[in-house]
C-alpha cells in the first residue's frame, strides 16, 4: 500500500471519527440546562470533544515534528521548509493581534460576564489561526484535485 492510499484513508477515518464526536456534541445535548442551576448549560459530550482536539493537536505535532527531521535528514535543510512551518507561525500572530484589538470585549457565559483579556487573546488567536489554515487547505485540497484531474 503506498503512502497516499494511506494518508487518504487516515484522512477519511479521523474526519468520520470528528463528525460522529461533533454530532454527537450538537444532538445529543449542546443547550441542556445544568441540573442544579438551569441558567447554565451542561453541554454533554464537552469533555469528548476536548480530549478529541487534544489527541489531534499532539498527534499533529509529533507527525509534524516527525515528517522535519526526516525531511531535513533525507534532503537537507531547504528555504522552502522555512515557509512552511511559517504560515502557522505568522497565522498565530495574526490571531494575537486581533485577539489584542479584541481584548476588552465581554463575553456571556452561562449567564455570567467573562472579560479575561489572555483569555480572549488565546481562544482570539487559535479561532482566527485555525479559519486561516482551514482556508488555505482547502485551497491546495482543491488545486491537488485539479491537477490531479488533468493529469
Amino acid at each position: 500500500m503506498n503512502i497516499e492510499k494511506i494518508s487518504k484513508i487516515t484522512l477519511w477515518v479521523l474526519m468520520g471519527i470528528s463528525a460522529v464526536i461533533f454530532i454527537l456534541y450538537f444532538v445529543v445535548g449542546f443547550d441542556n440546562p445544568y441540573e442544579e442551576n438551569p441558567k447554565m448549560n451542561d453541554p454533554q459530550f464537552l469533555d469528548v470533544v476536548l480530549i478529541w482536539g487534544i489527541v489531534l493537536t499532539i498527534a499533529t505535532l509529533i507527525l509534524m515534528l516527525v515528517s522535519f527531521f526526516m525531511y531535513v535528514k533525507e534532503y537537507g535543510f531547504n528555504k522552502s521548509y522555512i515557509y512552511t512551518w511559517g504560515l502557522p507561525i505568522v497565522t498565530l500572530a495574526i490571531g494575537a493581534a486581533v485577539g489584542m484589538a479584541n481584548k476588552d470585549e465581554h463575553m456571556l457565559i452561562n449567564n455570567e460576564d467573562w472579560n479575561i483579556p489572555s483569555d480572549i487573546i488565546i481562544t482570539d488567536a487559535c479561532i482566527v489561526s485555525i479559519a486561516i489554515l482551514a482556508v488555505i487547505t482547502i485551497g491546495a485540497i482543491i488545486y491537488s484535485v485539479i491537477l490531479k484531474a488533468k493529469q
